[in-house]
């Protein structure tokens, strides 16, 4: 037998602790302190594979149920599924970082909750001012678009330090944790405000009163009205309730015909569309192409931005449920 074979087979009896007496008496004291560790650890650990096996097989099965049970709470009880999920996604990193000691990203949170809950009180006033539709797809308009700047300039960091080219210009390495964080910035705050905006639009609609989500809307659209912000597009209508007279409101602002003959205003209609992610009309509910909506590059962009937030929800509020879940079914059943 060779040293290399003689090597192996030493190995291979000390990971299982069935050195012989010949083999023990050349091992100095540290190296049998060492091989009586291991064989504690054998002892303590003896059998567990099949125990192993079952923490395996929790684990995928917590993965690939979650999905499926995820899907059809999102489809059968959207309300609920929603509001879990928003709030989640909204304190559940809020409370790590207090944990954590992040003080920049409390900060930055405490700003975000303060703009956003004005904007949200504006929104579920009655009755609801004309240009607050605009307001609110603006603010979430400029939340959307330094989400996707942060996350991408944080992105091109982190390629940037991956390929080595930060050692071209003397960047010291931990330069990555920069576009980590930025990353990460990004993609939270862009997703947080895509789930504000549906709310808000909901509750937008539903007070204004031409739309309705689930059965007919509550007024009747007249010629000229834009069922977003529930202006005239064209000339003063009458109010039916008071008999008084509305004026035409933004007035500068281009009319949006869709293929189902009604009329918007260019601004209302595409934040519905691009920024309230509806790809219906507000009031027949006639599907709209979004292809007309899209008169730069930058919206196909964001639209690809928008659909890659929605990973971002899995990773920041189901996945630790799930994982939670997981350690509370290893605990029950006393897999260590």
């Amino acid at each position: 037998m060779n040293n290399e074979d003689r090597d192996i087979s030493f190995s291979s009896a000390w990971l299982e602790g069935t050195l012989n007496d010949e083999q023990l008496s050349q091992l100095t004291p540290e190296q049998l302190k060492n091989y009586n560790l291991q064989l504690e650890y054998n002892k303590e650990h003896k059998g567990h594979e099949s125990q192993h096996e079952m923490m395996a097989f929790i684990l995928l099965f917590a993965l690939f149920a979650s999905q499926f049970l995820i899907l059809w709470w999102k489809k059968k009880h959207y309300k609920s599924y929603q509001a879990v999920s928003l709030g989640g996604l909204y304190f559940f990193p809020v409370l790590f970082a207090i944990y954590a000691g992040w003080p920049r990203f409390i900060c930055i949170w405490i700003l975000f909750s303060l703009l956003n809950g004005f904007v949200i009180y504006k929104a579920t006033r009655q009755p609801l001012d004309a240009v607050t539709p605009r307001m609110v797809y603006k603010w979430y308009t400029v939340v959307y678009n330094a989400s996707f700047v942060v996350g991408l300039i944080g992105y091109c960091i982190i390629l940037f330090v991956f390929f080595g080219l930060s050692e071209l210009f003397a960047i010291d390495s931990g330069f990555i944790q920069v576009g980590i964080l930025m990353l990460s910035y990004g993609l939270y705050f862009g997703v947080l405000g895509r789930d504000f905006v549906e709310i808000c639009q909901d509750r937008m609609a539903a007070t204004i009163g031409y739309y309705s989500k689930d059965g007919l809307p509550n007024k009747y659209l007249g010629e000229g009205i834009c069922a977003v912000c529930g202006y005239s597009t064209s000339q003063p209508t009458m109010v039916p309730s008071t008999g008084e007279s509305r004026p035409v409101m933004f007035s500068d602002d281009p009319v949006h015909q869709l293929t189902c003959k009604h009329v918007f205003h260019e601004k209302c209609i595409r934040g519905w569309v691009l920024i309230g992610k509806k790809d219906i009309c507000p009031y027949c509910k006639e599907k709209v192409d979004l292809n007309q909506f899209k008169k730069n590059p930058w919206d196909t962009q964001q639209q690809l931005y928008l659909n890659l937030l929605d990973g971002v929800r899995y990773l920041v509020v189901w996945q630790p449920i799930i994982f939670g879940a997981v350690q509370l079914a290893y605990y029950i059943f006393g897999l260590d």
